[in-house]
């Protein structure tokens, strides 16, 4: 508690893990059964349907049976599909609760396009071998193509009502983001667009992402988790998400790790990620049996129960969402 006695303000930062998310969707539920809500909640990637899903008061009534529907579909239908089909099932629910009049603020990272070049490639033929690249340059830590042709782009719910300031404040053509507050603004017109264009990962999804006629794609190449960009909103505690028993870092070229117990902006971060690979459960990133997922998913219920008990002075006294 704050020394007033009322609850701090409160921000949530997912990570990217594709179906190794379902382990955050499982912390997400817990928080949601003991009425531990933020004000705030970042989301990139595949962890954008979880937590808009918490952000809504609907990740325990959705659970495991999202994450068993996505891993069936992405050997049959491919990614691309699985996604578009997941954002047409839970699109509503997300469009009707994100903007409603005191619905916490929710922002959602893609990578943007900062070229005509490098969109023709994203966008064509050429996408698919510059994705398998891209993941290739991990293994030796070469972001040159990233910082050269995309940029972080994070999208807010309160973009007009924001103060904070945007990575991508001197860049003319994203000056009608500045005015509204620092980001581009997320409404309901544009979520479906941007939420799949968060996902967009170019190695393995075949339908092109665009958001207002510009290229966009997957979040995980400069934003996996927006631990910052939670942190400039002013929450006190911010609660990071991983997917994997690794350190959290900022983009999947490991650039900025997230640190446990480190300040971001004033605020305290706590992280909780798998003590294990989910691997050993079943559970890798574009594969997973169902029984695997189930429990990935427990134990990120487990995870997020044991955190709750740990720091009950984060808990609403008002109850739970979504009942």
């Amino acid at each position: 508690m704050t020394p007033t006695g009322t609850r701090p303000r409160i921000g949530i930062a997912i990570a990217s893990g594709m179906l190794k998310g379902v382990f955050g969707h499982g912390v997400l539920s817990a928080f949601e059964e003991r009425g531990l809500r933020a004000e705030v909640y970042g989301t990139a990637s595949s962890a954008v349907l979880s937590g808009g899903l918490a952000a809504v008061g609907r990740a325990r009534a959705t659970g495991v049976a999202y994450w068993h529907q996505a891993a069936a579909g992405a050997a049959g239908k491919g990614m691309s599909q699985v996604v578009l089909s997941s954002i047409e099932e839970y699109g509503p629910t997300l469009r009707d609760g994100l903007f409603r009049a005191g619905a916490p603020e929710f922002l959602l990272a893609t990578s943007r396009v900062t070229n005509p070049a490098a969109a023709e490639i994203t966008q064509g033929p050429g996408a698919k071998e510059l994705g398998r690249q891209l993941l290739r340059n991990i293994f030796t830590g070469d972001r040159t193509w990233v910082e050269e042709n995309l940029a972080a782009e994070v999208f807010s719910s309160y973009a007009d009502a924001s103060s904070y300031a945007s990575s991508d404040a001197d860049d003319d053509a994203h000056a009608d983001a500045d005015a509204r507050g620092g980001r581009p603004r997320l409404t309901p017109e544009n979520f479906d667009a941007v939420s799949y264009a968060s996902t967009r990962m170019m190695h393995a999804w075949s339908v092109p992402a665009e958001v207002g006629g510009e290229a966009y794609v997957d979040a995980s190449y400069t934003c996996a988790c927006p631990a910052r960009e939670v942190a400039a909103t002013g929450v006190s505690e911010l609660i990071v998400i991983g997917a994997d028993p690794f350190p959290v870092f900022r983009d999947i070229y490991a650039s900025e790790e997230i640190v446990d117990g480190s300040t971001l902006d004033g605020a305290t971060v706590r992280v909780i990620r798998p003590e294990d690979d989910l691997k050993v459960l079943g559970v890798d990133y574009a594969a997973a049996s169902p029984e695997g997922l189930t429990g990935a998913y427990e134990l990120g219920l487990a995870a997020g129960h044991r955190f709750a008990d740990l720091r009950p002075g984060l808990l609403d006294p008002a109850g739970t969402q979504g009942k």
